[in-house]
Parts: structure tokens; C-alpha cells; sequence
């Protein structure tokens, strides 16, 4: 019975040895698993930190590439209307020109900011892409100088304006100077006109007659004839109211018919000057030989007949 309870107890403590073994075995091996699955999933974050990483780098690659094609396009546009402008200002069109500098202004500027923001990105990103950074000091260089194009071409425009304000002027003055002249040609001419209408009256005047063709007793009650007086013979009156005659220019009147068979010559002419022709009807016209002679004494010519 001893030894039976001896084994026994050695029996139980072999199994209770055993199983603490088991317990510890499976102690280090779920420890051991658990290590394995923390390093696990380490790494799993690690790959999927840098995929993520190259997911923004991708995109901002993308995006780059897409703020600089968007640049080239803008110089591309910024070149072919350097040409229209250049045409416009030849052509005189200032305004069209003036409103496409402005246009081509504010494209720089908007595509300098984009630089500007492009530069900012790839910094913060921590690009050190050579090529990259070349491409945009280009693109920065080549809208500078567009932008010192574009001012010195807005400078030589505004200048050009200048010019024409000056030279508009200018015109607007000899226009005025020509209406002035004008005016006074037209003041000359009216005076002219008024003087040459002045001499024509004047000269009209001077060589204009005065005469009448009537009976005596016609003559008498016009008052254009009286008698008595220093003369033995009815006298021709020198106070005539010319209404009562007929007003002739001098250098035209030459031959005067009388419709008469009686005439009588009242007022004083040289016989030399003039001739009375009788005609085949037995009538008598007054011829004048030499005007200046038979106007010479008196402008009037009173001639009776019967």
C-alpha cells in the first residue's frame, strides 16, 4: 500500500510537470505568434504609408505636368497674338491693340501665379526633379520676358497715341487755320463783289443816257421843254425827270430808228457825231457816228418829231 501510494504520488507529479510544460510550450508559442503578427502588420502599414506616398507623387506629377502644359498653351496663345497686335498697331487700330496688351497682361499674371503655386507645391512635396525645375525656370523666363515685352510694347502704344494726340492736334489746328482762311477768302470775295458791283454801278452810271422820241406837245407837258429864255428857239430843260425817259448804256446805243418823217434834235450834239438817215419808208433814224463826241455835252437826247 505504501509503495502503491508512492507511486502514485510520483505518478501525479510527473503529469503535473507535464502539463506545466505544455503551458509553457504554448506559452512561447503564442507569444511567438503574437510577435509574428505585430511585425505583420508593421509592415503592412509601411506599404501602405508608401503606397499612399506614391499615390501623391503620382498625382502631383500628374498635376505638374498638366499646370505646365496649361503654361506652354497660354505662351503658345501669348505668341500668335503678339503678331495681331503688332498688325493692328500698323494699321492704326490703337484701341484693338491697346484691349489685346491688356488681355495678354492678365494671362501672365495668371500663369505666374501658377508658377508660383507650382513651385510652392513641389516644394512642400520635396521634389528635387532636375528636369522639372528646369522646365519651369524656363517657363518663368520666357513669361518675364513676355511680360517686358508686353510693358515696352503698352509703353511704345501709349507713346504712339501720344504722337497721334499730337499730330491730331496739329491737324485740328490747320483745319482751323484753313476755315479761318476761308472765311477770310470769303470775306474778300464779298468785298470784291461788293466793290466790282459798286464799279459796275458807277460805271453803269457813268455811261448811261438818257433819251426820249415825241411830239413837241408830248415833250412840253412832260415839262422837258420850254420857251422863252436866252435862246430865240425852244430850250431843252436841264432839270429832267429822268422817269420820263428811256436809260441807255452809251457804248451800245448806236442807231436809234425815230419812226418819223419830221424830226428835230432839241438838246446840244455835234453835228459830227451824228447823221439822221432816211429810209425807203421816208422815216428817219438817228445814227450815232462818234459816242464820246455826241455824249460830250449833255447825257440827254430830246428829239421832236411830227
Amino acid at each position: 500500500m505504501a509503495q502503491n501510494s508512492l507511486y502514485g504520488e510520483q505518478n501525479f507529479g510527473m503529469k503535473k510537470i507535464h502539463s506545466l510544460s505544455v503551458i509553457m510550450f504554448l506559452a512561447v508559442v503564442l507569444t511567438s505568434c503574437m510577435v509574428s503578427t505585430s511585425k505583420y502588420e508593421a509592415l503592412q502599414a509601411e506599404r501602405d504609408s508608401l503606397a499612399a506616398v506614391a499615390a501623391n507623387v503620382t498625382t502631383d506629377f500628374e498635376s505638374s505636368l498638366q499646370t505646365i502644359n496649361e503654361i506652354e498653351q497660354a505662351l503658345q496663345t501669348i505668341r500668335e497674338a503678339e503678331n495681331i497686335i503688332m498688325l493692328e498697331n500698323q494699321e492704326g487700330n490703337t484701341n484693338y491693340a491697346k484691349a489685346q496688351i491688356e488681355a495678354i497682361d492678365r494671362t501672365i499674371q495668371q500663369n505666374k501665379a501658377k508658377i508660383a503655386e507650382l513651385e510652392q507645391q513641389l516644394a512642400d512635396a520635396g521634389s528635387k526633379s532636375k528636369q522639372l525645375n528646369a522646365t519651369i525656370n524656363r517657363l518663368k523666363d520666357e513669361l518675364n520676358q513676355k511680360d517686358t515685352y508686353i510693358n515696352n510694347l503698352r509703353a511704345e502704344l501709349d507713346a504712339s497715341k501720344t504722337q497721334v494726340a499730337h499730330l491730331t492736334k496739329k491737324v485740328d489746328d490747320l483745319n482751323q487755320d484753313v476755315q479761318n482762311l476761308n472765311a477770310d477768302i470769303e470775306n474778300l470775295n464779298a468785298s470784291k463783289a461788293e466793290q466790282e458791283a459798286i464799279i459796275r454801278k458807277q460805271e453803269a452810271e457813268l455811261h448811261t443816257v438818257y433819251y426820249i422820241v415825241a411830239p413837241m406837245e408830248t415833250l412840253k407837258e412832260y415839262g422837258l421843254v420850254t420857251k422863252g429864255g436866252l435862246f430865240s428857239k425852244s430850250n431843252a430843260s436841264n432839270d429832267v425827270n429822268k422817269q420820263l425817259l428811256t436809260a441807255a448804256d452809251k457804248r451800245d446805243l448806236k442807231h436809234l430808228p425815230l419812226n418819223s418823217r419830221k424830226v428835230e434834235i432839241l438838246t446840244n450834239h455835234p453835228e459830227s457825231s451824228y447823221t439822221l438817215t432816211k429810209g425807203d419808208d421816208k422815216m428817219y433814224s438817228l445814227d450815232i457816228v462818234d459816242s464820246e463826241a455826241f455824249w460830250n455835252t449833255s447825257n440827254y437826247l430830246i428829239i421832236s418829231i411830227k
